[in-house]
């Protein structure tokens, strides 16, 4: 009996004690596979680009943008327009506790380490423009593994000039493509060049924007 009322006084103090963060609701597709409007929002124009390295690492923006993070989930992520090259990050849900202080972005960057990182939401709403984008035909499972992926780069060096071939050496967007391209086989760029710029993942067919911010 005492063990009985025990774990009865266990459930309900484990009730009443608020959870620390709430998931996110996960956008899936209509029945017929097809992206449903409020997760498939209007993308900028395609913009093209020379095929070279990024001339700069994305570093930090000097502008201001109103996106949202209230639908974002594992392996999301996030480009930004309004420096040379804009800057993009890959969502981790596990690190987000519902404070754009949180650091629950995985990105490579040249500071404030120099290499693969977690970086704060808020970071991502000091460019001009900032979308928030999924891969409506990878599965949760997919999306996971993508986000896995990052994470096991943690520490990872930057370098802005290494191929896409180069599992060892990051930049911001080249880590968030090749999540999706070495754990589901999805090629995420664009223009299908020798580099992948944040732009170039904006611009693939195969990503949807579900959030944006001017």
């Amino acid at each position: 009996m005492k063990m009985k009322n025990l774990l009865i006084a266990a459930v309900v103090v484990a009730a009443l004690v608020p959870a620390t963060a709430q998931a996110a609701p996960n956008k899936v597709r209509n029945r017929d596979g097809s992206v449903p409007p409020k997760w498939d929002l209007a993308k900028p124009a395609a913009e093209d680009h020379p095929d070279v390295a990024p001339p700069s690492a994305g570093g930090s923006g000097d502008g201001t943008n109103n996106i949202a993070f209230t639908y974002f989930d594992d392996g999301d992520i996030i480009v930004t327009q309004g420096t040379l090259t804009g800057h993009a990050g890959e969502w981790d849900s596990y690190y987000y506790n519902g404070s754009t202080y949180d650091n629950c972005v995985w990105s490579a960057n040249t500071t404030p380490s120099n290499g693969v990182q977690r970086e704060e939401p808020r970071k991502y709403r000091g460019y001009d423009e900032a979308y928030g984008l999924w891969v409506p035909s990878a599965s949760t499972t997919k999306r996971t593994k993508a986000r896995s992926y990052c994470r096991a780069q943690n520490g990872e060096p930057y370098n802005i000039t290494s191929l896409k071939s180069d599992q060892a050496h990051w930049y911001c967007s080249k880590l968030c493509w090749s999540s999706y391209k070495y754990t589901a086989a999805i090629d995420l760029d664009g223009n299908g060049g020798t580099y992948v710029w944040p732009i170039d993942l904006v611009n693939d067919g195969q990503t949807a924007v579900f959030a944006r911010g001017y």
